[in-house]
């Protein structure tokens, strides 16, 4: 068996147990609606404390059901690739004089969980927290997951009440994506709770459609709908929702068929028919993602060779992979479909040619009698990984045929956003070639800027330090555009750079199952990694 195919810890079966006993014993005769029950694929809560951990499923749940953003995204449609609409800023301009300095006009009357006002000096409180090391309010941990969403920010002042400027480290036409991963916390509920962001998180306060009304470590999270929202077209549908963290799929599984819960995340692709045969709602959708290995290429990685990069594309039998996802994915031709408009016009055809990928091996030098040795760090479980460990024994049989030998380093998905975040060059990763986490492909930064040779640890997640001159030319084009016909084609260069140079092992794009119950009514599955809830409606 090869060494990543690890079993199910007795810890993650008692965990799923304690989860689940909990959730059946929640009194909810009372209730004249039944709660929505969502088993989320993580292994712990994300911490609620706006700026969770756990990747962008952790985002989806400890994010932006409990805080806004100055930006949000429209989760309302599954016809269409969601885009940003206003949030906490009703609009927004960038400076004549200066295009380094945006001007947002934040919406009034918003109120937080707790009954204080959303204000400028709310925003500004919040943006101390993550960008000003002296001020009160500043938590190195909870930083470290802010601040590599927002690289872009350099300064920013209140201007009246109601208005604040918010200035750029350079011109950045895509600053405005950024905005959209800023929760906004509450400072009264901050500073009632002894400034401890740690308290904070188990007794939240945001402006989000949800609030908390109970947490337990590891169990579960229990939300009810914020009457006082200020958007009165999403206070949530349904009264009351709680969130379990079951990481182990079967386990989810199991809990959805017995009815312990109503809706469960990342359904395994093997029991996706059975579920349908059980009257179970399987829902799919394109989905702005892309599972891959993000690559070392420092010059003691077998990867700073394009043509070992190349090989390994050409390696990948991605036909039997979707087949073995039962039909839950697509095909990779890069970071995104040829349908995007950014995709390019890349000149290096990603395609399943085993001898294509064997002859760039040998001139690379490497063959039968020299094997290439490639350590990867792989996720058990987590957001937006799919099914991470037949996955990936599945890419280490495709490359063990070009003579590439790998071996895994199993972890949970919590150590492996922490080693990302830390770089290749952390003590803890030495020998690492590899590391698989899925990679967003949904707006201009997130999933982009991983190949800026300036964002390394610690301004960004460059986890393998890559470093491209015609990468990070292309990058600078998309800053320089602020209409979207610049970034467009500012984009579809930058993706057929990544694409010629072998950026990554891309693998395929997720259509990201979901199933719920025939009790489930009025969710949309929007082309988004982050979905609206609030829609939802309990029979």
């Amino acid at each position: 068996m090869p060494n990543s195919a690890l079993p199910v810890s007795r810890r993650q079966l008692l965990g799923t147990a304690a989860a689940v006993a909990a959730l059946a014993a929640t009194p909810v005769g009372a209730q004249t609606q039944p709660p929505l029950r969502i088993a989320m694929s993580l292994n712990d809560i994300p911490r609620l404390w706006a700026g969770p951990d756990a990747g962008f499923e952790g985002l989806r749940f400890g994010g932006y059901l409990v805080f806004d953003a100055l930006t949000l995204w429209d989760m309302g449609r599954r016809d269409k690739a969601s885009g940003l609409v206003p949030g906490l800023a009703t609009n927004w301009r960038v400076d004549p004089a200066d295009k380094k300095r945006w001007i947002f006009t934040l919406r009034q009357g918003v109120k937080f969980h707790d009954g204080s006002d959303f204000d400028a000096d709310a925003l500004i409180w919040n943006l101390e927290s993550v960008f000003n090391a002296q001020a009160p309010q500043f938590h190195a941990p909870r930083v470290g997951l802010i601040r590599s969403r927002l690289s872009s920010v350099a300064s920013y002042a209140k201007i009246d009440a109601n208005t604040v400027a918010i200035v750029t480290t350079e011109p950045n036409g895509m600053f405005i994506y950024e905005t959209s991963f800023l929760m906004i916390a509450s400072p009264k509920q901050w500073q009632e709770l002894g400034g401890d962001w740690q308290r904070f998180a188990e007794r939240p306060s945001g402006t989000g459609p949800y609030r908390v009304t109970a947490f337990a470590a590891r169990e579960r999270v229990e939300l009810e709908a914020f009457a006082g929202y200020w958007d009165k077209a999403r206070v949530p549908k349904t009264q009351r929702t709680v969130l379990l963290p079951i990481g182990d799929a079967n386990a989810r599984v199991a809990a959805l068929r017995s009815g312990q819960v109503d809706m469960i995340e990342t359904v395994p692709p093997d029991a996706i028919e059975s579920l349908r045969r059980a009257n179970m709602k399987v829902d799919t959708n394109l989905y702005p993602h892309v599972w891959a290995w993000r690559l070392n290429v420092q010059p003691d990685s077998p990867f700073h060779d394009v043509r070992v990069r190349k090989a390994a594309n050409l390696a990948i039998d991605r036909a039997g992979m979707v087949h073995l996802l039962a039909g839950s994915a697509e095909a990779a031709k890069g970071k995104v479909p040829p349908s995007s408009p950014w995709f390019g016009s890349p000149s290096f055809d990603i395609k399943y040619d085993v001898e294509a990928a064997k002859k760039l091996m040998a001139e690379a030098g490497y063959g039968p009698n020299r094997r290439c040795a490639v350590k990867a760090i792989i996720a058990s479980g987590g957001g937006g990984q799919m099914l991470p460990l037949p996955m990936n024994e599945y890419v280490q049989e495709n490359l063990r045929a070009i003579f590439m030998d790998v071996t895994f380093e199993v972890v949970d998905f919590g150590t492996i956003i922490g080693m990302m975040r830390a770089g290749s060059r952390a003590p803890q990763q030495a020998g690492a070639h590899a590391i698989n986490i899925a990679i967003p492909t949904i707006e201009p930064t997130v999933g982009w800027v991983i190949y800026d040779s300036a964002l390394v640890n610690p301004r960004g997640v460059n986890w393998g330090y890559y470093n491209s001159p015609a990468i990070d030319k292309a990058l600078a084009d998309i800053r320089l555009g602020f209409t979207e016909p610049e970034q467009n084609a500012a984009m579809a260069k930058l993706h057929t750079a990544l694409v010629d140079e072998a950026a990554a092992l891309f693998v395929v794009h997720d259509l990201n199952p979901r199933a719920y119950s025939a009790r489930v009514e009025g969710f949309v599955q929007a082309q988004n990694w982050f979905q609206d809830y609030t829609t939802v409606r309990m029979r």
